[in-house]
């Protein structure tokens, strides 16, 4: 093997030009695939990470369901979306998970979606990529704080247990402030228009704070925390009820207003009282009308998180057998599927990156191959002196081997290097991200990358592979070259 490996870079120098040419290939793919790997863990962890700490915790339980079902509710495989289904057997299954060993808390959540306005003021942006859209997380604040901390108040506080309102990201009061012409107050009632699939449903709550999120992005953007009774009844989560509720005049107009008076661009239109134009309407006096009640036992997931996070696979199994044994039409997951559309986001990523590797591999292979058979039939008359001397068709396939894994070891140890200095070069640029999805891909507005060394490893390994498959038949012809006819023609 000594001689071998000897040969070999004899050989090596004395094509400079061809080895070169492998060479780079083989570099190039090193570094494409290091620091391309890095930048998919590096988005991939970063979501699970922000995701876990602040969304969804390790366990996410929810009722099972014939269509996909995240914290965002259910949706089909044509993407609509539809009825998400209540948690049964609540208290049995929190029980359940607060009683299993490592876990911190666990707490619920009914996610439901509506539009926000600033009562007794008409909409004065007009701009069409306005909205003032919000999702909404009905949450439980005695436990849920306890869990995730991403939310800080820059106005007002955070809901506390037993309280009513609404808290909204800072995105979204810049958005009703714009909308509405003044600067929202906490305090000032906002009137929401829950959209769901009982129809829709109005509710007048008092802003209660302003937060921010440590990792921003479009979905942090719209997300806004309100008491759970609040978003039951916008979802449509309601049970009957005899009870006479007073109603105002004005909230009982937008019940009876038309699709065009709701969604125009005009000025609103009310039977029972007038708007004006960034002036508060008059009050009017209050009616009694009956309503349907809060279901408070209605929640439509479970988050838990565990001390040990490696734990939550088995954890999750032995939550999905319990399930069974017990006869509770529920199901436990993971972080990735509470995270819905957003994980499926860094899997599709990485599923083009991929195939985009693959494609590159190929064409490297073809151009590999190209070379080193010029390389054969340049050198066939040292190939048929050396079987001629008595070397085996082993020998020469060896020392093929030896050479193009020496090419592999030397340009992949530099493209290796190169593509730590491509990270580092990357990291100190500190890139920000430009829109949403970039977010989401970056973890975060700036781009920081890692280097996973087990990548690193398995870059080298892939790169090595494609140079033996490269030198496969070029060595095959070597091998059909006859001893005589190759001295003949050196």
């Amino acid at each position: 093997m000594p001689v071998l490996i000897r040969i070999a870079f004899r050989n090596l120098l004395e094509h400079k030009a061809k080895s070169l040419i492998i060479g780079i290939l083989l570099g190039l793919g090193v570094i494409i695939l290091v620091v391309g790997n890095s930048f998919m863990d590096t988005a991939a962890q970063g979501v699970k990470d922000t995701f876990i700490a602040n969304y969804t915790g390790d366990i996410f339980v929810a009722a099972k369901s014939k269509e996909a079902v995240s914290l965002f509710g259910a949706s089909s495989m044509m993407g609509g979306g539809d009825q998400t289904k209540n948690l049964p057997y609540y208290d049995k299954v929190m029980a359940k998970l607060r009683s299993t060993p490592g876990m911190i808390e666990a707490t619920s959540q009914v996610t439901g979606y509506g539009m926000a306005a600033l009562k007794g003021y008409e909409d004065v942006d007009k701009d069409e990529n306005s909205t003032n859209f919000l999702l909404l997380f009905g949450i439980d604040p005695s436990t849920y704080y306890k869990l995730f901390t991403t939310a800080k108040p820059v106005m007002g506080s955070l809901l506390q247990p037993g309280q009513s309102g609404l808290v909204v990201s800072k995105a979204t009061y810049d958005r009703l402030s714009k909308k509405s012409g003044v600067q929202l107050k906490i305090g000032d009632t906002i009137v929401v228009t829950g959209m769901g699939h009982a129809g829709f449903k109005i509710r007048s709550v008092p802003l209660v704070g302003v937060v921010s999120f440590k990792s921003d992005s479009e979905a942090t953007d719209f997300i806004s925390y309100a008491d759970v009774d609040t978003v039951r009844i916008l979802s449509g989560l309601t049970l009957g009820n005899d009870d006479d509720t007073p109603v105002t005049d004005e909230q009982k107009s937008l019940l009876a207003a038309n699709e065009d008076d709701l969604f125009s661009g005009g000025e609103t239109v009310t039977t029972a009282a007038k708007t004006t134009m960034n002036k508060p309407a008059a009050k009017a006096p209050a009616a009694a009308h009956k309503v349907a009640q809060a279901d408070t036992g209605a929640w439509y997931f479970a988050m838990a998180r565990l001390k040990n996070p490696r734990q939550a696979p088995m954890v999750i199994a032995g939550l999905n057998v319990w399930f069974a044994k017990e006869g509770i039409d529920a199901v436990a997951s993971d972080w990735k599927t509470a995270a819905g559309p957003f994980a499926s986001s860094i899997d599709v990523v990485r599923i083009v990156f991929n195939i985009a590797i693959i494609i590159v591999a190929v064409v490297a292979i073809i151009i590999m191959m190209n070379t080193l058979v010029i390389s054969v039939i340049e050198r066939t008359g040292e190939i048929g002196t050396m079987r001629a001397l008595g070397a085996q068709k082993g020998y020469v396939r060896r020392m093929f081997l030896v050479e193009t894994l020496a090419i592999a070891v030397v340009f992949g140890l530099i493209g290796t290097v190169l593509a730590f200095g491509a990270v580092g070069i990357l990291n100190a640029l500190h890139l920000t991200a430009s829109n949403p999805f970039l977010k989401i891909l970056f973890a975060g507005s700036v781009l920081h990358m890692s280097i996973n060394p087990v990548s690193v490893i398995w870059s080298l390994v892939l790169v090595g592979f494609v140079a033996v498959v490269a030198h496969l038949y070029p060595v095959s012809l070597a091998l059909k070259i006859e001893p005589v006819r190759a001295m003949q023609a050196e």
